[in-house]
């Protein structure tokens, strides 16, 4: 019978394959000025058997993709095609906005078969467990040498490259493999044991007067809320209730946790009131505006808010302060540590209100 397959056919008595290669992949294959692969596939003689020329024109076509695989599925185009997936966007927005610091470990300088390069910039079948192991390490080793911990850091950055390598399994032909060598175990992360106490508090949020007026009123909501820093930028006007019989502020948490309203105490309502007079000191013309405003009156973004941190941790540095500077985190464990329900952020789960829960136990002697 007559072999009619796309781009076959005979050339000085053999059969051969000749596609055409899309615009995009031309760098990566060689081809005619025409965009055709030079030279064809030899497929076999013309006298062979035609079931044997099909077998030899699709294990052509296996093999052209698994080569333009290679080049085209490096770690960064994975990465960016899985965070362009419906699988990304359906993230919590905070998880998908923190995945872009997250993502500086494709620029981690990487030595393959000699050559260097950078992670992002290996075609994935190329990655192994080993591989990624000793990454980790140098990645934590980086942090520790800037006096970070790190661990916590590496085990997000190895975690967002594994949901995307679990995701190119499912969804990506030609990928090669389906081992996901990011699977690797986790460094154990110290918990966090400090107590902010309340001296270390006030002098901390006197040193911050300094540097920006909303630090102070941050401060307090955050700890009267048992907010992340997030949670408290994010409340709006309409998420207070002024009643003070039945009012208080309505937190939406973040990362699973459960939301809740927080009741009126003297201290949240003049923390409250703090945060509104600033409304009346820039021009407010959001009907729901944020609590928290900038100095243009607009809501303040968690990016000012952490460089506003980092000046006040150099100032209290080089006040001979730096033992005492304590994060936002922490001032939450404070927070949970000190309320009378340890179920006022919103956990759901025992073991989770107990990471956050700092404050050492006390209890009477036996009389």
């Amino acid at each position: 019978m007559a072999i009619k397959l796309k781009y076959v056919h005979q050339a000085n008595g053999r059969w051969v394959w000749r596609p055409r290669i899309p615009a995009d992949q031309r760098d990566q294959i060689r081809t005619d000025k025409n965009g055709f692969l030079a030279p064809p596939v030899r497929l076999g003689n013309i006298t062979d058997p035609d079931d044997a020329i099909i077998r030899a024109w699709q294990a052509a076509k296996n093999s052209l993709a698994d080569r333009l695989a290679a080049e085209k599925y490096t770690l960064r185009w994975i990465v960016d095609q899985y965070r362009k997936s419906k699988t990304f966007t359906d993230l919590a927005p905070g998880s998908q906005r923190r995945s872009g610091a997250l993502l500086r470990i494709l620029d981690h300088p990487i030595k393959l078969n000699g050559q260097s390069c950078t992670l992002g910039a290996i075609s994935y079948r190329h990655l192994t467990r080993p591989m990624v192991l000793r990454l980790a390490e140098k990645r934590l080793e980086r942090y520790q040498a800037a006096g970070r911990k790190g661990e916590a850091q590496v085990n997000r950055e190895i975690s967002l490259l594994s949901s995307a390598a679990k995701w190119a399994i499912n969804h990506l032909d030609h990928l090669g493999t389906t081992d996901n060598p990011f699977k690797i175990p986790k460094f154990r992360e110290q918990p966090n044991t400090r107590y902010v106490t309340d001296d270390e508090y006030n002098q901390q949020k006197t040193e911050a007067e300094q540097i920006a007026d909303y630090l102070p009123i941050v401060f307090e909501l955050t700890y009267l809320l048992a907010s992340r820093g997030v949670e408290t930028l994010s409340i709006k006007l309409s998420d207070i209730n002024p009643d003070r019989q039945t009012g208080g502020i309505n937190v939406t948490r973040t990362k699973g946790s459960i939301s809740n309203t927080i009741e009126w105490s003297d201290r949240l309502y003049a923390a409250s009131l703090q945060a509104r007079a600033r409304h009346a000191q820039h021009a407010v013309t959001d009907i729901d505006a944020p609590l928290i405003i900038n100095s243009q009156g607009q809501r303040l973004k968690k990016s000012t808010l952490d460089t506003a941190m980092q000046r006040l941790k150099k100032r209290m540095d080089a006040k001979g302060l730096g033992e005492i500077y304590w994060s936002l985190h922490k001032l939450k464990s404070k927070a949970i540590s000190d309320a009378l329900d340890n179920r006022i952020a919103g956990h759901k789960t025992e073991a989770m209100r107990n990471r956050y829960t700092t404050k050492r136990a006390r209890f009477k002697p036996p009389r």
